[in-house]
């Protein structure tokens, strides 16, 4: 019995001197006596009373082991980082002068330790790790400029992390950061454990680039492109940096640059720049100039320039001496029929020289000794275009002949002579019964401003007996053996009675700004049960205001089936109506009808282009498209054909070269396709390799034995598993012949390419 007692007694105090430590005089109390799992940054509550003074302490006795003290008027109290508490420790908080505590224990986590941080030039990549490793918890991590992690940055996503990593943007040249994480608990609550703090460090100094196009490998040291876009590239990636191009014409006795003369241009964000600015351009052709780069994190933190300086030389082609045209259309050895009268006629040069000035001559005679022969333009001036408007109607069902000839300054005084021959007959008007329509307006290209919804096409037929008449609208001029519009894009509408007018609008449907239409009207007899129709009228047509939009091109030439005589093409093509923005052009062209496996070449400054590595023996076909830098884009124009011929005699075919060569790949830089061309000079095992700018292997193009000759091959930027390959610097290598072709393999040689999507 009294052992009984005694434990009664025991049980009666303890639960006394649990009452006992208890906070009492406030309410309700939080973190709770006895709670565990407490986090290291806790908020203290209470239901009533106040102000107080809370304590926080190690120790139940408070005596000299006060770890925080605070004066609190409301509730809640939290907890700052810079009062945080340790991990997994027993602590005891009380209202000073108050009656009992509160013992807690903060929670057992893991500490974060992080790893070896990576700057970039304005970023910072931070891992870490726990320890002990835990899984389930989320991360913060907090950045700074000073030590104490008082004066945090605030980075978008730093917060709640899931993975143990993460890449600060946004940092400053020469600036301390420190960095530090804290691990919250998986539903990000509950602040449990923090890491050391890690620094000072800085940010990368930002990096050399590296000039990859045009450089001194440049084929023949020529760059086509006037003004050029210039290329270069970096180690890593930062898309935050900025670059400053120097470009400086290029003498031996002018190599300097000072800062002061050349070509200063920025370019944000990307690693290629079109020339453009001041002063003006574009470059003067023929010339060579230089140029280096060097990347900008902010005004003041600049890397160096690029060194070695890169060269280029801008192609000239301006021709010097006045070079007889060939007729392109209308031609034949039987006078083709026009159906667009006035006509437009068509020439093109066998060579690639552009700065010349150009008359054409037209006349019923073929000997243009008539004495009626009529030379335009009619002042006596000449054109600078490929082609030439008659500006007046010729007379139906009569055959012309037309010549054109050159000029260099526009005076006539070092003219060439004319062209050979060129044939058209006018498409007659006659009919069975019912009158030809003869179109009126808008006719001869004319320019139609304003709303598109009131184009009015008007035309007139002189006729005993009532007609109707229907129109056929096309966007191409193309015409069959009758001359009716045959394009795919043709609509016409149904025959109207007694009327010589039509709203293009309702025939074609919705018109497109920036667009040149063809029509043609017919008539038939209103009364005459059987169908008694004339035939379609000649071609006329007008485009449409562009405003600020895009504009659909003109092929002008090569065009017709045209043959050339080499693998080099300039494809040249006209803007019908000027539009109020900047205009560049995408150009394509295909050995493809359907334009599959076409070539593109993009951003285009003039309406001319030229194309090089082209194949003999070749039908090709191309097109182009205008786009402004507000996203408008044309429609494609027609398409434009011409041929490429081969070799026309035994010893040219048979020629062998005299010397292992690897050109340049042109397009480059290039995308979708480039080509590669090569000559070996004798039979001989043949490697040719593509690698990335770290010597890893990308595509075998060839690896067999080959005959000696010029040989040609295609990269369409794939690999060797089939993938398309990223954008960036690639290197192509050839090994061919034996070790006595120049080394102890033979034949090496390597070139630089730039792919860019």
């Amino acid at each position: 019995m009294k052992n009984k007692l005694t434990l009664l007694s025991l049980v009666v105090l303890l639960a006394f001197s649990t009452i006992s430590a208890q906070i009492t005089g406030a309410g309700t109390t939080l973190p709770a006596n006895s709670e565990t799992g407490v986090s290291i940054l806790p908020s203290f509550s209470w239901d009533s009373g106040g102000p107080f003074i809370i304590e926080i302490a190690t120790s139940s006795s408070f005596g000299g082991t006060i770890v925080f003290t605070t004066a609190s008027t409301s509730s809640p109290y939290q907890l700052t980082a810079a009062n945080k508490l340790n991990n997994n420790t027993f602590y005891y908080w009380r209202f000073q002068g108050g009656t009992g505590y509160n013992e807690i224990k903060t929670v057992n986590a893991a500490k974060p330790t992080i790893n070896p941080i990576y700057p970039g030039v304005t970023s910072a990549y931070v891992g870490w790790y726990p320890v002990p490793y835990s899984s389930g918890l989320k991360y913060d991590l907090v950045c700074s400029t000073t030590s104490d992690m008082l004066t945090p940055i605030v980075t978008s996503g730093s917060t709640g992390l899931t993975n143990t990593y993460y890449t600060i943007t946004g940092l400053a040249q020469s600036t301390n950061y420190w960095v530090q994480v804290r691990t919250t608990n998986s539903t990000g609550t509950v602040i449990i454990s923090y890491s050391d703090v890690y620094g000072p460090f800085q940010v990368a100094s930002p990096p050399v680039p590296t000039p990859s196009y045009p450089t001194d490998n440049t084929a023949d040291g020529d760059v086509y492109a006037n003004p050029p876009t210039l290329f270069w590239y970096i180690e890593g990636n930062e898309p935050s940096l900025t670059y400053e191009v120097e470009v400086k014409e290029f003498s031996p006795t002018n190599v300097a640059f000072d800062g002061t003369t050349g070509i200063e241009i920025t370019a944000a964000g990307k690693t290629f720049k079109r020339l453009s600015g001041t002063p003006p351009l574009p470059l003067t052709a023929g010339r060579t100039y230089k140029w280096r780069v060097r990347s900008v994190a902010d005004p003041t933190h600049k890397s160096g320039w690029s060194t070695p300086d890169a060269k280029f030389k801008i192609y000239s082609n301006v021709a010097t001496s006045a070079i007889i045209p060939t007729p392109s259309w209308p031609v034949g050895t039987t006078a083709p029929t026009v159906y667009q009268n006035p006509p437009t006629l068509y020439w093109y040069l066998g060579s690639d020289k552009t700065g010349l000035y150009y008359q054409v001559q037209y006349d019923t005679q073929a000997d243009f000794l008539s004495g009626s022969a009529v030379t335009y333009p009619a002042d006596g001036s000449f054109t600078t275009n490929l082609f030439l408007a008659l500006p007046t109607a010729l007379i139906p069902g009569t055959t012309y002949y037309w010549r054109v000839r050159s000029d260099l300054d526009n005076s006539a005084a070092g003219a060439s002579g004319w062209s050979s021959n060129g044939s058209f007959v006018v498409a007659s008007t006659a009919s069975g019964g019912a009158a030809t329509p003869i179109p009126s307006w808008p006719v001869g290209g004319a320019i139609m401003d304003g709303p598109m919804a009131n184009i009015t096409l008007s035309w007139t037929a002189v006729s005993t007996q009532p007609l109707s008449f229907k129109v056929r609208i096309a966007t191409s001029s193309s015409v069959d053996g009758t001359g009716t519009l045959n394009h795919g894009s043709a609509v016409e509408n149904s025959y109207v009675a007694s009327t010589t007018s039509a709203n293009a609008q309702s025939v074609f449907g919705s018109l497109t700004a920036g667009t040149t239409y063809y029509w043609q009207v017919k008539s038939k007899l209103t009364a005459d049960p059987p169908l008694v129709e004339s035939p379609w009228s000649m071609v006329a047509s007008f485009s449409t205001a562009a405003g600020a939009s895009s504009v659909v091109p003109l092929i002008v030439s090569p065009n017709f089936l045209q043959p050339l005589n080499n693998t080099v093409a300039v494809l040249t093509w006209n803007i019908p109506v000027q539009s109020e923005s900047p205009l560049k052009y995408d150009l394509q062209y295909s050995k493809n009808s359907n334009f599959s496996n076409a070539v593109t070449v993009p951003n285009l400054n003039n309406p001319s282009a030229l194309v090089s590595g082209l194949e003999t023996n070749s039908t090709y076909y191309w097109r182009v498209l205008s786009k402004t830098n507000t996203g408008s884009i044309s429609s494609y124009s027609t398409t434009g054909t011409f041929k490429t011929n081969a070799a026309t005699s035994v010893e040219e075919r048979n020629t062998i070269p005299a010397d292992f060569e690897l050109a340049q790949n042109y397009p480059n830089p290039f995308n979708p396709t480039t080509r590669i061309n090569f000559s070996i000079p004798q039979n001989s095992f043949v490697s040719l390799r593509i690698y990335d700018i770290l010597g890893r292997e990308v595509k075998t193009l060839i690896d067999r034995q080959m005959t000696a000759g010029s040989h040609s091959v295609e990269w369409n930027a794939d690999n060797n598993l089939g993938g398309k390959v990223s954008t960036g610097m690639y290197i192509y290598r050839i090994t061919a012949g034996s070790p006595s072709s120049g080394s102890e393999h033979g034949f090496v040689a390597t070139k630089k390419m730039s792919f860019i999507k």
